[in-house]
């Protein structure tokens, strides 16, 4: 079974509601305001009025119920044993109640008899004291001071000692078990002298100190300690009445003061106060503080004083009533916040005293009498009480309260001789003596009477069989850390009183037991009286008090328990609108003025006459509104949005309406707040990781919510909210007639606001419903946690969580902090594989109790976890496997709620990878099963598509498993890899290198085989998920392997998002290419050459365009004209790069010398130009003159002046470079030799006569050796006839420019070099060629002949041409 869990907001819709209602609850008036006190700002008196005192049958207007608020439970005797001792009672004997431990005792003489109570049996007794016992105390000794076996301090004090008996138990876990055995050490723990002042009462504290009241009107108290210190015993008593003062005063003038001994003393451990009692009916406030050190006295008021100030109050009475005080008893906080202590007279008045003065007082005195004998004065403005947190001041009284008898119509007597009282939870207990041996109960109860603004009280009578010695409360016998208010609400107080004939307990009703009497004696819930008690008892607390008895398990099946929900479902009301009410209210007051009304519980009006002063109209009605018609708690945390948030808040209606809910609502949500009241803001642990909650205490929520949960189950919110026309309309409290036919509203809007306010009330009981569900959850959860060392649990937290979960109330844990309960859950199971324990069973109780907490999918995950354990532990493959398979089918068939990255961690753990690809695919395909993710990535990913892209982005990510399994088997083998020292040591030893290589190997495999099982499923995003794994850890040889189609596709989506990601569209080239669209790759190839980007090199971009030409020049990509058009464009591009290149190359030694280059550099590198680009932004500029030459040549320019410019500059730049004659000729040589096997063939940027010229001028200006530059010209091998040819036509024009530069027979040497080496190298020449050759060889030397002839001193020259001349003819011949 598997509930859909409670949203979150329907949780925080019902914990709004139920904070409302709690919040009301918590702030009804209480005794302050009934007592008027806090309204008139002074001291109160009641009891005069007949409205003060009514009896049980008023609250369903008929006397023939007989219905009871007191019974008496059992009788016991005093065991006989002990009676036999009477007869040896030689002076004393005094009686008690220990109600501890469930016992009461008898002292007679020296020796004292206990024994429980209940049963009058386990008799226990103690004779080692040799005088007489005065008074008798059961103190539970400190924590820390004594062992643990000594559970409770026994004080006996005789005249002249006080001693301390240890008292243990046979079972220490519950004392007031009756089979338990009590036992008293032989031995006195401690023992103190009295100094010859006589204890009158003992009384001991919660926290274990222990209070003593003398005869001579002193309090001690007996300070004691595990061990004695240097400065002082392990035990001393000390007295807080004797201050320094006392020690001044002469002994012999203390005679004369006035002794007034200590005879009750009662402690209020919740304010750290302690009252005394005196013999002469003083009562004195203490406050104890944290220890002895801190005592002091707050007060002391006298009966004198008491019967002055209660005069003052009520003049109409015999002011004796007031004298004589013969019982106090403290006001626990949940009694009042305010009111502190009430004492009763001997004729039963009521005083109540507060240690804390009304606010205001600055004129009147206020009934107070205080040790620094302040008066305090109220004036006229409302005063309030001083907050709980301020010191107490002093002792003040508040207010009077006579007893019954006192009203006109009394039907009971006056009490008299009241001697023992005892105040719970709103009864009076007080005990008169009628007759001389027999005594009479009085109970005194406002606990019926929930609904009055003023206090209103009933009276019981019941006679005993003896005189009572001493009367007590029964407390449970183990109180849980938490307080159950429902169980308070069933559970009826039990008192016991000891009297001379043995004990007698009698039961303290309660409404619900009145409901439960009333529905036995109607026999069923339609009855007059059983409405009427709805409707007196507030119609919201009596279905509370319904529900108390349809839920409990006593009851279980009973006719009380269907008949309380009978009477839930009648007289619940229904919902309606808050204008709706009060238009029918203005019409009902206008048109029934003067006419005798029943008081509604939600409307109640005071009594015209009353004692007790009333609040005024205003206070009073904004308390009526406030507390007994709730408008939607919803609307009410949310006011600031009321506008914006209808649907939770209102209705929205034309005037904007609040609803108002049915007391059925009010009442569910009332009994769920008071449930929950004790742990809604509890700390889920304390510091040390400790759970606040024990077992026992979730075991008593859960019986409370289960209840209410099976209550709900049968009963649908459809039930619950259904409107049932009855003749009592629950919120005006009059005919339904009366309301329709004075209704401004038609008959049908009147229906639409009825369905509306249905709708809103199923709305709110359906998120109570699903929150008490989710309660049932999270306490069963919290059980089960306390039942598996919660502590250890908590420790193994992550300190984020543990600071969570110190943070954490269990409001929160209920409502809002679901991921609390997730990883307690974690961690609850993770100790059970830890300790490698079987999980089957906590898993199955957690399924059960915790369905929605603990899903289906988190059980299949544990146990995939356990099986996985298992099979990592198996050394069997075949069972390995199945073990695997069985998981993983677990898996699959819990697929897609699983936790699925806990899942694949624990397969990749167990090296289950096929698991991981499987598990994840299920996964998305069972999440979109309509296949809207694929669809929307088919369709290019439409921005418009937000359904496609949600379903697209959910499966991206179950797929993401697959690439973190592909990282962890990625990661290990990288770290497998040795780094560069350990494979030289690794070499060195062959079987630890083959074994690494053997795992590298495996790991690869292992990639490879998970990628075709991912390749092999249909869906285009788990290849996507491939693709990009393989992207980027750049696996890129191994992306490309793969031959299927969609990895085309996904290159090319890639690209296009990413268009200046060089490294995609390389791979979408080399992907093009190796599966045959050799067209497309140039394409690709040609885009990223010409791309511009900084992290392309121009190398890479020549490289691009040599790729792009071998493609488009393979035989697949067929001879079109666009193919033949594109290949030529990217030749040319490619010379143009080339070109581009060698202007790079160009440039590199210039950045050191020119600051500009630098930036050139990055621009050749940026993009690839045109060749005017290159020329004017590059060569021209910076004077690159071989780069121009090759501009000139690539671009077949032309222009013959604009070439020898660029060669003489070339030569020029070559010359004037620094160094000797010898390096710079060497220099000028090589650069020449350089550009003529670039350009030699060339044509029009090879000017060979402008170049021979241009070098000869040069070879004379550096006066090189004769013939160097034929020898050097002749050594690159060129042309030998264009040679001859050139230097013919240089000697023919016979220039100036020779003899100008100082050599005028240079260029005749030259030609002489060249004719020599062309005879030197005859043998060479093409025989057909050779005459030719020769003959123009013949030419030069004639001519050179013939300028010698005619010019002085050439005879050498002569002769060496002249012998020249006849090799020459040698060779010719």
């Amino acid at each position: 079974m598997n509930t859909t869990p409670s949203p979150p907001d329907v949780l925080q819709t019902a914990g709004n509601m139920l904070e409302c209602h709690d919040f009301r609850d918590r702030h009804k008036p209480e005794l302050l305001e009934l007592t008027g006190v806090s309204q008139h700002g002074r001291a109160t008196m009641s009891g005069l009025n007949d409205f003060d005192y009514q009896t049980l049958a008023q609250l369903t207007s008929g006397d023939t119920h007989n219905l009871q608020q007191l019974r008496t439970l059992t009788k016991s005797g005093i065991p006989n044993e002990i009676l036999e001792h009477f007869k040896h009672i030689k002076c004393h004997c005094i009686m008690g109640l220990f109600p501890e431990i469930g016992r009461a005792w008898l002292t007679i003489d020296s020796d004292i008899y206990i024994w429980t109570y209940e049963q009058a049996r386990d008799v226990a007794y103690y004779d080692g004291l040799s005088h007489l016992i005065v008074s008798v105390g059961l103190v539970k000794p400190r924590p820390g001071v004594l062992i643990k076996d000594v559970k409770y301090l026994l004080l006996l004090t005789t005249p002249i000692e006080v001693i301390v008996l240890g008292v243990t138990f046979d079972d220490q876990s519950d004392p007031r078990a009756g089979t338990n055995g009590m036992h008293l050490m032989n031995k006195p723990l401690f023992v103190l002298a009295t100094d010859n002042i006589s204890i009158n009462v003992i009384q001991g504290s919660d926290d274990g100190r222990i209070f003593l009241g003398g005869r001579d009107g002193c309090l001690y108290e007996i300070d004691y300690h595990s061990e004695s210190s240097w400065f002082g015993k392990r035990c001393k008593k000390i007295n807080h009445s004797q201050g320094l003062v006392s020690y001044i005063v002469p002994s012999f003038l203390k005679v004369f003061s006035e002794v007034d001994p200590i005879e009750k003393i009662v402690i209020d451990n919740s304010r750290k106060l302690i009252y005394v009692l005196t013999e002469k009916s003083a009562i004195e406030a203490w406050h104890i503080g944290a220890n002895f050190a801190n005592v002091r006295r707050l007060g002391r008021i006298t009966q004198n004083d008491i019967a002055s100030q209660a005069i003052n109050l009520i003049k109409t009475v015999d002011p004796s009533i007031f004298k004589c005080v013969k019982a106090i008893c403290p006001l626990s906080t949940e009694d009042s916040k305010f009111l502190h202590l009430v004492a009763v007279t001997q004729c039963g008045v009521r005083l109540y005293f507060s240690t804390s003065r009304l606010n205001g007082q600055q004129q009147q005195q206020l009934n107070c009498i205080s040790d620094n004998f302040s008066v305090g004065q109220p004036n006229n403005s409302m005063p309030t009480m001083q907050t709980e947190s301020e010191t107490p001041k002093g002792l003040f009284l508040l207010h009077v309260r006579l007893p019954p008898g006192y009203t006109p119509n009394a039907t009971t007597n006056k009490p008299k001789q009241v001697h023992a009282a005892h105040h719970s939870e709103g009864t009076m207990l007080m005990i008169t003596t009628q007759q001389q041996e027999q005594d009479l109960l009085w109970s005194v109860s406002s606990a019926p009477f929930t609904n009055f603004t003023y206090l209103v009280e009933s009276t019981a009578l019941e006679g005993l069989d003896g005189i009572v010695w001493s009367l007590a409360e029964l407390k449970d016998s183990i109180a849980p850390s938490i307080t159950s208010m429902l169980h308070n609400y069933r559970t009826p107080r039990r008192v016991v009183l000891l009297t001379n004939q043995g004990t007698h307990i009698v039961e303290l009703l309660k409404a619900a037991h009145l409901l439960q009497q009333l529905l036995l004696s109607c026999k069923g819930p339609h009855h007059e009286s059983v409405k009427m008690f709805f409707q007196t008892q507030n119609e919201r607390e009596a279905c509370v008090t319904a529900l108390l008895l349809a839920t409990s398990d006593q009851l279980c099946g009973s006719d009380i328990a269907l008949w309380a929900t009978q009477a839930f479902m009648l007289y619940g009301g229904e919902p309606c609108y808050q204008h709706y009410l009060n238009a029918s209210n203005r019409n009902m007051h206008n048109n029934t003025m003067g006419s005798t009304t029943i008081a509604s519980g939600r409307e109640r009006m005071p009594p015209m006459f009353m004692s007790t002063p009333m609040p005024n109209t205003a206070s009073s009605g904004a308390m009526g509104t406030q507390y007994s018609q709730p408008l939607s708690p919803i609307a009410q945390t949310t006011q600031h949005h009321q506008q914006q948030q209808h649907q939770h808040s209102a209705v929205p209606v034309a005037d904007n309406s609040l609803i108002i809910y049915s007391a059925k609502h009010d009442g569910l949500y009332l009994f769920v707040s008071r449930m929950l009241r004790s742990v809604w803001k509890l700390h889920c642990v304390d510091e040390n990781l400790c759970s606040r909650l024990t077992i026992k205490d979730c075991s008593i929520l859960l019986i409370e919510l289960r209840a209410l949960r099976n209550f709900l189950d049968k009963h649908s919110v459809h039930d619950l909210s259904a409107s049932r026309r009855l003749p009592y309309d629950t919120h005006l409290g009059r005919s339904s007639n009366v309301l329709i036919n004075n209704s401004q509203m038609a008959m049908n809007e009147h229906r639409n606001l009825a369905e509306q306010a249905q709708i809103e009330e199923k709305r709110s009981l359906s998120a109570l419903n699903q929150f008490i569900k989710h309660a049932c959850e999270v306490m069963s959860l919290w059980s089960i946690l306390n039942d598996h060392q919660f502590q250890l649990l908590c420790q193994q937290l992550s300190p984020e969580h543990q600071k969570m979960l110190r943070c954490c109330t269990f409001r929160d844990l209920l409502i809002t902090r679901s991921e609390v309960c997730a990883f307690l859950i974690i961690a609850l199971i993770n100790l059970y594989l830890k300790d490698k324990a079987d999980v089957t069973e906590v898993s199955d109780n957690l399924r059960e109790l915790c369905p929605n907490l603990y899903r289906h999918e988190d059980e299949v995950t544990y146990k995939a976890t356990e099986i996985l354990m298992s099979a990592k532990n198996c050394k069997s493959a075949a069972e390995k496997e199945q073990k695997l398979c069985t998981t993983l089918q677990m898996c699959l068939d819990a697929a897609p709620t699983l936790p699925l990255h806990s899942i694949c961690q624990q397969f990749i753990s167990v090296d289950f990878y096929e698991g991981v690809v499987e598990l994840s695919a299920t996964c998305a395909s069972k999440i979109d099963p309509e296949e809207i993710g694929i669809h929307y990535y088919n369709n290019n990913e439409p921005a418009e598509d937000r359904e496609g892209y949600t379903c697209f982005v959910t499966r991206m990510n179950y797929y993401k498993e697959v690439q973190l399994m592909l990282d962890y088997i990625y990661h290990s083998l990288a770290s497998s890899r040795p780094d560069q020292e350990q494979s030289r040591t690794f070499m060195l030893n062959c079987d630890t290198t083959q074994d690494h290589l053997d795992m590298e190997n495996r790991s690869k495999q292992t990639i490879k085989k998970i990628t075709n099982q991912a390749l092999r499923l249909k869906d285009p995003l788990m290849h996507v998920t491939i693709y990009e794994w393989l992207l980027s850890h750049d696996m890129n040889s191994e992306l490309l392997e793969l031959v299927q189609p969609s990895l085309g596709e996904f290159l090319r989506r890639s690209v296009s998002r990413n268009p200046e990601n060089v490294k995609l569209i390389d791979l979408l080239w080399k992907y093009y290419e190796k599966n045959g669209h050799h067209s497309q790759a140039a394409q690709i190839l040609d885009n990223l050459a010409m791309t511009r980007s900084e992290n392309i090199s121009l190398d890479v971009r020549i490289d691009y365009l040599v790729r792009a030409v071998m493609c488009m020049r393979n035989e697949t990509v067929g001879s079109s004209i666009t193919n033949g058009i594109f290949l030529k464009e990217l030749e040319d591009k490619l010379e143009i790069a080339r070109v581009q290149k060698s202007v790079l190359a160009a440039m590199n030694p210039l950045v050191n010398t020119n600051q500009d280059a630098r930036q050139a550099i990055k621009e050749l590198n940026f993009a690839l130009y045109d060749i005017t680009q290159l020329y004017q932004n590059f060569a021209d500029p910076f004077d690159l003159w071989e780069c121009q030459l090759s501009i000139l040549n690539c671009s077949n320019h032309n222009d013959p002046l604009l070439i020898e410019s660029v060669w003489g500059n070339i030569i020029n730049s070559a010359v004037d470079s620094p160094g000797s004659t010898h390096e710079r000729s060497i220099r000028l040589f090589t650069k020449i030799e350089l550009l003529v096997r670039e350009f030699g063939e060339s044509g029009p940027c090879f000017p060979f006569a402008f170049l021979i010229r241009e070098l000869e001028i040069k070879a004379c200006q550096l006066h090189l050796p004769e013939g160097t530059v034929p020898e050097k010209l002749f050594a690159m091998k060129l042309d030998v006839e264009l040679l001859l040819e050139y230097y013919s036509r240089m000697i023919s024009m016979n220039e100036r420019i020779w003899a100008n530069e100082g050599n005028e027979w240079h260029l005749i040497q030259s030609a002489i070099r060249v004719v020599t080496l062309l005879a030197d190298n005859a043998q060479a020449i093409w025989y057909r060629s050779k005459r030719r050759i020769l003959g123009k060889a013949q030419d030069i030397v004639a001519a050179c002949l013939n300028i010698c002839y005619q010019k002085p001193d050439t005879n050498r020259l002569q002769h060496s041409l002249k012998e020249l001349q006849c090799r020459l003819q040698r060779l010719l011949g």
